[in-house]
């Protein structure tokens, strides 16, 4: 009898234990829901190479994407703005690209775009949470 006493018991604490932090992750979560914007990718990486693209933000220079196989496929967009200013970006706008590079889709994933420039080929990374 004991025994089973102390089971239960121990099972009620840990199922409140777990509740509270459920709820304490919940509320933090609350405060980071949603995908980065220019000005928190730039805040945390004053260097970043940003792009906004359909309410999105892409960087630049990630090793791993910049190690794929990718085939540029159809332009989607082109730089219209050029900021260093987060709190600035709209659709169209990077901080290092210049107006009137152009933007192309990937064939082979829907979270990579191409930025075409000059020098070489920049591949943007779209920074979503979740």
């Amino acid at each position: 009898m004991r025994i089973v006493m102390f089971i239960l018991l121990l099972t009620c604490f840990i199922t409140a234990g777990c509740t509270k932090n459920e709820i304490l992750m919940t509320s933090e979560q609350t405060k980071t829901i949603g995908n980065p914007t220019a000005q928190e990718v730039l805040r945390m990486d004053p260097n970043a190479n940003v792009f906004m693209c359909k309410d999105t933000i892409y960087k630049a220079g990630i090793p791993w994407v910049d190690e794929l196989k990718l085939t540029k496929d159809i332009q989607v967009t082109e730089i219209t703005q050029q900021s260093n200013n987060g709190k600035a970006f709209k659709n169209g706008t990077a901080n290092k690209l210049v107006v009137g590079t152009k933007i192309f889709r990937v064939k082979e994933r829907n979270d990579i775009l191409i930025a075409e420039t000059e020098r070489e080929d920049i591949r943007l990374y779209q920074l979503v949470e979740g």
